[in-house]
């Protein structure tokens, strides 16, 4: 599950900086790879609809990303309740 889940995913033993950096950098070299910029300061890349709908549906066929799948659950019961 580590290899598939990003979750899960730790930084590699020479890394220097923290997991979190790890991830960062990881993530925009994977999008770099499919022409999205990505940063903290500008994550403009990653805030089009199709993204989110994406993850999405990986949440929901795999097991993979759960605290994504329950912070979309999440949303879901305040979409609820506020809509009654």
């Amino acid at each position: 599950m580590k290899k598939d889940d990003p979750e899960l995913m730790e930084k590699i033993p020479d890394f220097e900086g923290s997991t979190s950096d790890f991830h960062s950098i990881y993530l925009q070299e994977l999008l770099a790879e499919r022409k999205v910029t990505y940063s903290k300061k500008n994550p403009q890349g990653v805030t089009e609809e199709y993204f989110l709908r994406e993850l999405i549906l990986r949440s929901q066929k795999t097991i993979h990303i759960q605290s994504f799948k329950d912070f979309i659950q999440f949303c879901e019961q305040i979409r609820v309740k506020i809509t009654k």
